[in-house]
C-alpha cells in the first residue's frame, strides 16, 4: 500500500512532533499511557513511583487529572471530532490548567485525527487523519454487522506513535499502559477494540494490572 497516496499519508511524522516534546521523549526512561478508566486509583499511580524522567500521557477529557503531578512530564493528547469540528477535552478545565501553570511544569499537547485544514500551532504536535503507519492504516473499517467504526481511538493513535519512535527513531524509553487491562470502564462501540487489543498483546508494551481495590464491605468495616 502506498501510504503517501492516501489522505494524510504524505505527512512527515517526525516533523509533526514539537521539538520540545521530542527532547523530552529522548531523555525519558518511561512513557506511561493512562487510560480514562474510572477504576484507576491513587494506589495505581503511587505504585509507579513516577519521577522526573517519566512522561505521563493522558487523553481527551483527562479523566484522571487529579492523579497527575508536575514531578513528571505530562503529555495531553486530544482526538478530533470531525462532524462538529472540535477536539475532545479542549479547552482544559481548571485542574489541568493548574498543572500547566505550575512553575516546574513540563506539559505538551498532541492533536490527532485532524480532518480539516488547520494552521500549525507553536508548541503543539499536530497529526492529520490518518497517520501513515501500517497499524493505523490497516485499521478495520466496520463491525461484522456493517456498522462503521469512526477510526482508531486516541489512545491507540498514541500507542502506535510512541512505539514508532522507539522502533524507527531509536528512542529507548519503556512504554507502559495503565488502565488498558479491561478492569472497569466502558468501551464505546465506535472503535475496533478487539483489533487494538490484539495489536497491544503483540507489541513491546508493558500492560500494568490495576491494584486491587477494597470491596465496599471491607471499607465499611474498616471505618468502624
Amino acid at each position: 500500500m502506498d501510504l503517501a497516496a492516501l489522505p494524510g499519508g504524505d505527512q512527515d511524522i517526525l516533523g509533526a512532533f514539537d521539538e520540545g516534546l521530542l527532547d523530552c521523549l529522548r531523555s525519558a526512561e518511561r512513557v506511561v499511557l493512562v487510560a480514562n478508566n474510572p477504576a484507576i486509583g491513587q494506589a495505581d499511580v503511587d505504585a509507579l513511583a513516577l519521577g522526573p524522567r517519566d512522561a505521563v500521557v493522558s487523553f481527551n477529557t483527562c479523566l484522571k487529572w487529579p492523579l497527575l503531578s508536575s514531578l513528571s512530564a505530562n503529555i495531553f493528547i486530544h482526538g478530533y471530532n470531525a462532524p462538529d469540528q472540535y477536539f475532545f477535552g479542549l479547552p482544559y478545565g481548571p485542574g489541568v490548567q493548574a498543572l500547566w501553570q505550575a512553575p516546574e511544569a513540563r506539559c505538551f499537547t498532541i492533536l490527532v485525527g485532524v480532518a480539516h485544514p488547520m494552521s500549525p500551532v507553536k508548541g503543539v504536535s499536530l497529526f492529520r487523519e490518518r497517520i501513515p503507519l501500517p497499524a493505523l492504516w490497516n485499521y478495520p473499517s466496520a463491525h461484522a454487522n456493517g456498522k462503521r467504526f469512526v477510526g482508531p481511538s486516541t489512545g491507540f493513535n498514541a500507542l502506535v506513535l510512541f512505539d514508532w519512535l522507539r522502533r524507527d527513531q531509536g528512542m529507548d524509553f519503556r512504554l507502559l499502559t495503565l488502565g488498558y487491562s479491561n478492569d472497569g470502564g466502558k468501551l464505546w462501540s465506535g472503535h475496533a477494540w478487539d483489533y487494538e487489543r490484539a495489536w497491544l498483546a503483540n507489541a513491546d508494551v508493558e500492560t500494568l494490572a490495576l491494584q486491587r481495590q477494597p470491596s465496599w464491605w471491607h471499607r465499611l468495616f474498616k471505618r468502624r
